[in-house]
This record gives C-alpha cells, structure tokens and sequence, in this order.
C-alpha cells in the first residue's frame, strides 16, 4: 500500500476524522482524490505552496474532497434511514 507522506499524528487525526480512503490502486488517498491531488493538499497544509495557481488548485480539490465526502455521509444517512424502517415494527 502507498501511503501518504504525512506524520503518523496526522495520519490518526484524519482516519479519526473520516476523510482518508484507500483507492483501488492501494493508494492511501483523501475522498474523491488521486494520490498525487491528496498529496498537494497534504504538503499545501504544511505551507509548501504558495502561489496564485497552487492557491487555485487547493480551492479546487477541496471542494471536489467536500462533494465527495458530502455524497459519503448522504448515502450514509440514507442506508441508515432506510435500515432504522426496516427494523421499526409494523403498526395495524
């Protein structure tokens, strides 16, 4: 598996937080990202990048990995939605 370059402290506080997938390539990513875009994220949350494009390109991301981490959650609280009716006792 090819894991992000981040701290192992970072590493807990973002599975603690829900937002780190593993990919089908076997690549640790962040929601909705490749590799190399959850790595940008990671290394621009560290301050690497500065520039008008890479502010771009982080705005940009983010809000592909909040889409994706919304369409997660939804289809989360539908599942869960639709296994509490499943489970409720029929009323006559």
């Amino acid at each position: 598996m090819q894991k992000l370059r981040i701290s192992n402290e970072r590493r807990a506080r973002l599975l603690a937080d829900g937002v780190l997938a593993i990919n089908a390539r076997s690549e640790e990513v962040l929601h909705g990202l490749t590799l190399e875009e959850s790595q940008f994220l990671m290394d621009f949350g560290d301050g690497l990048q500065s520039d008008r494009t890479a502010l771009e390109r982080q705005g940009e991301l983010t809000l592909r990995h909040e889409h994706a981490r919304l369409r997660i959650a939804t289809a989360d609280d539908e599942s869960s939605a639709d296994e509490e009716h499943r489970l409720r006792p029929a009323r006559f």
